[in-house]
């Protein structure tokens, strides 16, 4: 790929591309479905293994192909700024005092410096538009005239921007969880907070449900006193690696369901018998020691899509408001983005979203237990998109019935199979109200959300 698209003669990058091909016959082929499900910064590689879920109709018909970002894992090169900052000893999130803030101002600043001493060229060519013009010419190199597309959070995003720059190139497109692009990125991550907050009182009232087998006590507000005294703990005396961040690392993954059983375990295990083996795992399963590239590509790409305010003082303020409403998350979201305040490279002008050019249909998927985006935020993108049909799993705000006879995989299935969607619905609402999903089976992890 060229590393800047306006001299495309130029320096050229290595995407690493994945693929599982189909094995339908050449009549029943429907093209390739590219897939990008996770946060800025991540890898794409494992992606196409989604489609082992859907049922072989569909499976076989499609290739599924997935690829690491430029800037990211085994795409060329790959960014990393100080392999330290992500480890172990690193200070509580939680600081409410200018001395606690300080500390982490001082690190972030520190390890912004760190990116800007490696005079990486992709510092000034990461931007979510970047992505969406690298992923035009993985379609070219497919030989696909046109491509299919599903997008998860971030991956959403991508999809938003790709549709926008290249309308007559998608034939069929999915965001799962869509952010509003008037939000990326400052004001979407103050945005999370309610929502991470939301499933950390609605997972620890499972793991309540289930005290017989974790022990962490018979009510939501027991197991987040739980939470509260191990943190406090932690933070005057770690535990061997394990301090306070490792522990809110650990019970930030109740952000999907899928993860409950997984954190619920962890968690029991250091509560009740002062274990910090599955806490240790668990975070090195999902942020291996030492691997940096995650944290400096996902500042790269958060940092130059959009500006944010300089002064720490709107920061510190915004930051507090949100504490007030949800102190589980708001000051650990703040110090996982602070950097871009001191980023090196200015940022450039937002992504345009525009969807009266897109494909003549999109399916837009949400849920209730969503705190990586927010149901507002697929409500915005539908107005976005003219023929955009939302799908919608769990309560809504409004309180409107669900249809039980409804899944969002039955949805998916039938829009990747022959396209067909649910009827679009007067007024700024879901087309389609399914049921929440079921939540986990505490005796293993429950397979895929949707």
């Amino acid at each position: 790929m060229p590393l800047d698209y306006s001299h495309a003669d130029g320096t050229k990058i290595k995407l690493a591309v994945s693929r599982i091909p189909h094995t339908s016959s050449s009549d029943d082929y429907q093209g390739v479905v590219a897939v990008n499900l996770t946060s800025p910064g991540s890898t794409g590689l494992a992606h196409p293994s989604f489609s082992k879920y859907l049922p072989d109709s569909v499976r076989t018909v499609y290739d599924w192909v997935g690829f690491d970002p430029r800037g990211v894992g085994s795409s060329q090169p790959a960014l990393t700024c100080d392999r330290t900052f992500m480890g172990y000893s690193r200070p509580s999130y939680l600081t409410t005092t200018p001395e606690q803030q300080q500390v982490w101002l001082s690190r972030v600043q520190a390890y912004t410096a760190a990116c800007a001493r490696t005079n990486s060229p992709l510092l000034d060519h990461v931007t979510t538009t970047d992505t969406a013009q690298d992923l035009d010419s993985l379609r070219k190199a497919l030989g696909q005239g046109q491509i299919n597309y599903y997008g998860y959070w971030y991956g959403a995003y991508l999809g938003e921007v790709y549709s926008t720059m290249y309308p007559g190139r998608v034939r069929r497109m999915i965001f799962d969880s869509s952010i509003d692009p008037s939000q990326a990125w400052y004001r979407f991550n103050l945005n999370q907070n309610p929502a991470t907050d939301q499933n950390f009182s609605a997972f620890s009232a499972w793991a309540a449900s289930h005290d017989d087998v974790y022990h962490l006590g018979t009510t939501e507000a027991a197991v987040k006193q739980h939470y509260d005294a191990a943190l406090a703990k932690l933070t005057q005396e770690p535990v061997g690696p394990i301090g306070p961040t490792v522990l809110t690392d650990v019970v930030l993954l109740d952000y999907h369901t899928m993860n409950w059983v997984a954190v619920a375990k962890a968690f029991s295990a250091y509560v009740n018998q002062g274990d910090i083996g599955p806490m240790k795992s668990l975070l090195d399963e999902n942020y291996p020691p030492n691997e940096d590239n995650l944290a400096a590509m996902s500042l790269a790409v958060e940092c130059t899509d959009a500006s944010v305010p300089k002064d720490w003082e709107t920061w510190r303020n915004d930051t507090q408001a949100s504490y007030e409403k949800a102190p589980f998350s708001s000051w650990a979201d703040t110090w996982f983005v602070a950097g871009c305040q001191s980023w090196s490279t200015p940022a450039h002008k937002p992504a345009v979203i525009d969807g009266s050019h897109a494909p003549a249909s999109l399916m837009v998927l949400d849920s209730t237990l969503e705190p990586l985006t927010t149901y507002e935020g697929s409500l915005a993108v539908r107005k976005l998109f003219p023929n955009a049909v939302l799908v919608h799993s769990g309560a809504t705000p409004a309180g409107s019935e669900a249809d039980s006879s409804c899944s969002p995989g039955a949805a998916i299935v039938s829009y990747l199979l022959d396209g067909t969607l649910p009827p679009r619905a007067a007024g700024d609402t879901a087309d389609l109200k399914c049921p929440a999903n079921p939540l986990p089976d505490p005796a293993g992890a429950s397979g895929p959300s949707r």
